[in-house]
């Protein structure tokens, strides 16, 4: 199977010693390497954390509704591809249909990319794994032909600006292009939001979570023990619209050195590494985002408890 390297590894790592230099480190950078690869997909199969299952249960029970939109023209594209669990039950659908799509599972992960395309090997497709990022998107957009379903699944889509990201997908859409996402819903009535809350803190401060967080510098000579992993849920709205959005910070307890190609850099006791958020979207201000941007919708999904949703849109 051909895979494509947009990003080296020995880019990735220059990439995060000079992040790392200003006391950041984006999330992109928890799933590197061999470690960070087999990390993550613990995680995503830890029973302490069902965000990821819940939204593949929302696929599987849209999935035919999904396909019915798709014809035999259209390649599948997924940035952010991780397990590629989700691919495999689009594409198996597809084949089903009798429908043969070119796959194109993207991923900042070469060896998650390599964990996709293995999901898919019996196939009767062709698979071209991509190791890159969605900021590379005008230049990912140059490896296939549309019409393509691209895809960004998984909460990825709350990883990031949501003006910024629909903008940037907007620009690289062609008029026949479909672009699928999904987004774990945040409640409007605030005694839901409070238990959403709690649910949130139990989800992402149990100790997998915590160790995949840190897991970059504990790789590279930070001991657990000399740092703290805070993450907290803040309200950054205005004009009586409620934003929730995470925090996600480490802080060094004790003087560390961290190991970088091609050198060291000291962390001292008290330094704040500052890491990726999340967004907590309710339905309404997705669906605000997408009309603002120039995208309509084809379709939507939500599941019974209305807390996960599925969202197929187009160029307008």
């Amino acid at each position: 199977m051909k895979k494509i390297e947009l990003l080296t590894k020995k880019e990735l790592e220059r990439q995060f010693c000079e992040c790392l230099i200003r006391r950041e480190m984006p999330d992109e950078f928890l799933y590197l390497g061999d470690t960070g690869s087999k990390n993550w997909l613990a995680l995503d199969e830890s029973a302490e954390f069902t965000v990821a299952t819940s939204l593949t249960d929302l696929l599987r029970q849209s999935i035919d509704a999904i396909a019915s939109h798709i014809s035999s023209k259209f390649d599948v594209v997924s940035i952010g591809v991780g397990s590629g669990q989700k691919e495999q039950i689009l594409v198996e659908t597809l084949i089903r249909q009798g429908l043969s799509p070119k796959y194109y599972p993207v991923d900042v992960s070469s060896e998650l990319v390599d964990v996709a395309l293995s999901r898919v090997i019996d196939m009767d497709v062709e698979k071209v794994g991509i190791v890159g990022n969605l900021k590379q998107l005008a230049l990912l957009r140059q490896c296939w032909k549309p019409p393509v379903l691209l895809c960004l699944l998984g909460n990825n889509f709350c990883n990031y600006e949501p003006d910024t990201l629909l903008s940037s997908v907007y620009n690289q859409l062609e008029a026949d292009d479909l672009f699928l996402f999904d987004c774990h819903l945040f409640p409007t009535d605030r005694e839901q939001q409070k238990l959403a809350q709690e649910s949130f803190d139990r989800a992402y401060h149990n100790p997998p979570n915590v160790a995949f967080n840190i897991s970059p510098l504990t790789q590279r000579g930070l001991n657990p023990e000399n740092c703290s992993f805070q993450l907290n849920l803040i309200n950054i709205g205005s004009k009586g619209e409620d934003i929730f959005r995470t925090i996600k910070l480490i802080r060094i307890l004790r003087d560390t050195t961290i190991q970088c190609e091609p050198g060291s850099i000291k962390l001292a006791a008290g330094e704040i590494i500052r890491m990726g958020f999340t967004y907590l979207h309710t339905e309404k201000q997705i669906r605000e985002h997408i009309k603002q941007n120039g995208l309509t919708e084809v379709e939507i999904f939500l599941n019974d408890k209305a807390d996960n949703i599925l969202l197929l849109v187009k160029k307008q």
